[in-house]
């Protein structure tokens, strides 16, 4: 059985949704496709035999053409999110190798990452500020950050609240329920950035919600939302997008362009 979830570099592989992950941006790629790349990915940067992939995905004897086949519509599922640091390469007579920038190298063995540890104390400063609706997620998120010794974090339940702490601390990152009743969530973000707060129109800013939704994959894109957190939250998926959030870079568009994006695309399945 597959691991419920597998993080490489900034990638995640959810098995539970037969899913790639990479920032607010999802794949579906279905359950074998999603085998044939957890297994890739547990042996980043190595090649892998076809022999190999017959014997762990399969579980018996494939023709090479079938495993040609879900290669090549594995990598068209992988070029639909436009990743350049995930490749899988064809190796002439002997396999195929998932390549990815920024592993680990051991003397001459490329070691396959599966936590975001090299990184892992560049989040350590961060200050971070949830502004979550459901008190019992909120101190969940909370715990999660400080377990992740993360050096500031505060929760409020509202954006009125969340207004209030912006202006009287300087934060790294946003974590903003989508579920606010009257997608008052959605229209913080747009506040932020259009300048309408006192925080600085380019932080960095995670979503929340408890699906993914395509209309909010598409407020996120438009918004420049750096990434989804799904609830129940994972700290797996929590430090992963953390890692994101912290090298971004958000270049942010004409403030006419985040003006016209409207905030009730989502009151159908709000509460």
């Amino acid at each position: 059985m597959l691991e419920k979830s597998l993080v490489v570099g900034e990638y995640h592989i959810d098995t539970s949704q037969n899913s790639l992950v990479h920032g607010s941006r999802k794949v579906y790629l279905g359950p074998l496709r999603t085998s044939l790349l957890h297994f890739l990915c547990k042996n980043v940067n190595t090649v892998v035999t076809r022999e190999d992939l017959a014997q762990h995905v399969w579980g018996r004897l494939v023709t090479d053409h079938t495993i040609n086949q879900h290669i090549s519509q594995l990598r068209k599922s992988i070029g639909t999110l436009s990743l350049h640091g995930l490749n899988i390469s064809t190796i002439p007579k002997r396999g195929y190798i998932a390549r990815m920038e920024g592993v680990g190298i051991s003397e001459n063995n490329i070691a396959p990452i599966t936590q975001l540890e090299g990184s892992a104390n560049a989040i350590n400063a961060m200050k971070v500020l949830v502004v979550e609706g459901v008190a019992a997620d909120r101190i969940q998120l909370i715990e999660q950050l400080e377990s992740l010794d993360i050096s500031y974090v505060e929760g409020v339940a509202t954006t009125i609240e969340a207004e209030r702490s912006v202006a009287l601390q300087d934060f790294d990152l946003l974590i903003i329920d989508t579920l606010l009743p009257e997608g008052t969530g959605i229209k913080l973000i747009k506040r932020i950035r259009t300048g309408q707060t006192s925080a600085s129109a380019d932080i960095s800013i995670l979503s929340t919600h408890f699906d993914v939704q395509r209309e909010l994959l598409g407020l996120n894109s438009l918004l420049d939302v750096q990434g989804l957190l799904l609830k129940p939250f994972e700290t797996t998926r929590l430090k992963q997008m953390l890692m994101v959030a912290n090298k971004s870079n958000v270049i942010l568009k004409p403030q006419a362009a985040y003006e016209l994006v409207p905030t009730n695309v989502l009151d159908n399945s709000l509460t």
